[in-house]
């Protein structure tokens, strides 16, 4: 019998809500279709912090942060003792000028942030012998490689500079900087006003037509990234229109197949949110991070001279932030926890002590602290100990296992953020409603955001259609492992 191809569908920011609306109204015919078809979840857990790059890495690696090393959108790399922006804002591609952002987003990411020793499906599957595609998912790192043709205004932005090969799947397609030669002749909406190519129509366009010339890969990554920008402005509980316009998209791929229940025959597909995000006030919600810790001495995104010059760093990723301990560990790590402590906007401050956790809620200063020890189980068979208030991140223990509400996963998501560097460092998590500002970092008032350990960020739906075969665990890093008992590796 014939293996099946797999299709992935990732559209940026989908709000389990919004998706429901959309698919039981009718006005989103192929995502009802699937699910209809299909096994579908509207309880899968991202991964923390809640930003794009660190879910698209678990995604494609099938591991938080710990194992995958992507901490955020805004973070302090350690190697180059530099701040690491992927384009946040306008004022912080001004600052940090073209060069560095697309370096950052296009080279850096896949070739020196993503952790080497930790292989992504794509290179898995293509070492098992399978075809794989990736098309407009930043997450691209593969076997073979690629020379990008960057679009003039962005090589004449980044002063000619821009050079160099990246390291794809076979079908590697990144709007109009890189296109598959399997797509030789292809045009889709591109150019300044629709984002070089990275947009849901080019992406789509893209993949049907690989199917239409009969190159479609074994497996096969879609990214539809508009969703996000639109939740951002309007809010996430308003992005009906956006996810319907998502699935006229995929309907274009569908399409390229004889019927649609024909492309349930050939494919398993799965449609899925990186992560959600959390509706935000119009005013007064905004923690801002560089007034409250200005006694610190701060290094700013284009600081100079050596990072240990200053106390901290603050990398707000909107609903969460990190701020790096530079130097003098011992006075300014607690120094920093006692200024934010007293802060009711604050859900959670989180830091390392050692093999231990500490957790200290804002506002009421309620303390938990954690560790890996065979004592409780998860309710994801990972086992903890613990002393101090649960209620911190809404945890109780029934039956001998750990259950957490509002904060799903928290132990594991938590450990793991903390995990992915050494640098000391408090991790905050923002309560409902509210976001972390500093330094041209991007905020949302009156939209949408995201970043923080809270179920309003954390929670997307999952529809799987055209196999029987479940997710092992509800958690977006277990699409890879989906995707791997799919595609198995040979046998021998």
């Amino acid at each position: 019998m014939r293996r099946k191809k797999v299709i992935m569908f990732i559209i940026d920011s989908l709000h389990p809500k919004v998706f429901d609306d959309v698919t039981q109204d009718g006005s989103a015919p192929v995502l009802a279709f699937l699910r209809k078809k299909g096994i579908s979840h509207s309880r899968v857990v991202s991964a923390f912090p809640t930003m794009t790059p660190t879910a698209l890495s678990s995604i494609a690696t099938g591991a938080y942060a710990d194992k995958h090393k992507v901490p955020g959108f805004i973070w302090f790399s350690e190697m180059s003792q530099r701040l690491v922006n992927y384009g946040a804002t306008p004022g912080a591609i001004l600052k940090l000028g073209v060069f560095q952002t697309v370096k950052n987003l296009l080279y850096n990411l896949n070739q020196e942030h993503i952790n080497p020793r930790i292989e992504t499906f794509h290179e898995i599957l293509e070492d098992r012998g399978y075809t794989s595609g990736n098309i407009n998912f930043f997450i691209y790192r593969g076997r073979k490689k690629r020379e990008p043709h960057l679009p003039l205004l962005i090589r004449l932005a980044a002063w000619l500079r821009l050079r160099g090969p990246v390291f794809g799947p076979e079908n590697l397609v990144l709007g109009e900087c890189c296109l598959s030669p399997s797509l030789q002749g292809f045009r889709g909406p591109a150019g300044p006003f629709n984002k070089f190519g990275f947009n849901d129509r080019y992406s789509c366009l893209a993949a049907s037509e690989l199917i239409r010339r009969g190159k479609q890969p074994d497996f096969m990554m879609v990214y539809l990234p508009d969703n996000d920008g639109y939740s951002h402005r309007m809010g996430p509980l308003n992005a009906h229109p956006c996810v319907r316009k998502a699935d006229r998209m995929i309907q274009t791929v569908l399409n390229a197949f004889p019927s649609w229940e024909h492309a349930l025959e050939e494919n398993a597909f799965l449609v899925a949110g990186d992560h959600s995000q959390c509706p935000v006030g119009p005013n007064h919600t905004t923690v801002l991070l560089d007034k409250m810790l200005a006694q610190f001495r701060r290094m700013e995104m284009l600081s100079w001279g050596a990072a240990r010059r200053y106390d901290i760093t603050i990398c707000p990723n909107e609903r969460m932030a990190i701020v790096y301990v530079l130097r003098n560990q011992e006075s300014v790590l607690p120094g920093v926890v006692d200024t934010l402590s007293g802060d009711e906007r604050i859900a959670q401050i989180m830091w390392r002590e050692g093999e231990r956790i500490r957790v200290i809620q804002g506002g009421s200063r309620k303390s938990l602290t954690f560790w890996r020890e065979e004592t409780y189980k998860d309710t994801f068979g990972v086992h903890w100990n613990f002393n101090g208030d649960l209620s911190v991140v809404d945890g109780e223990v029934r039956n001998g296992i750990l259950h957490f509400g509002e904060y799903p996963d928290a132990f594991s998501r938590i450990a793991s953020a903390l995990e992915s560097q050494v640098t000391p460092r408090v991790l905050l998590s923002a309560r409902p409603g509210f976001e972390f500002y500093a330094d041209d970092s991007p905020i949302y008032p009156g939209g949408g955001s995201h970043g923080s350990l809270h179920e309003s960020d954390s929670i997307v739906p999952a529809v799987l259609a055209g196999t029987d075969h479940d997710l092992p665990n509800l958690r977006v890093s277990d699409f890879f492992h989906w995707l791997m008992e799919l595609l198995p590796a040979p046998s021998r």
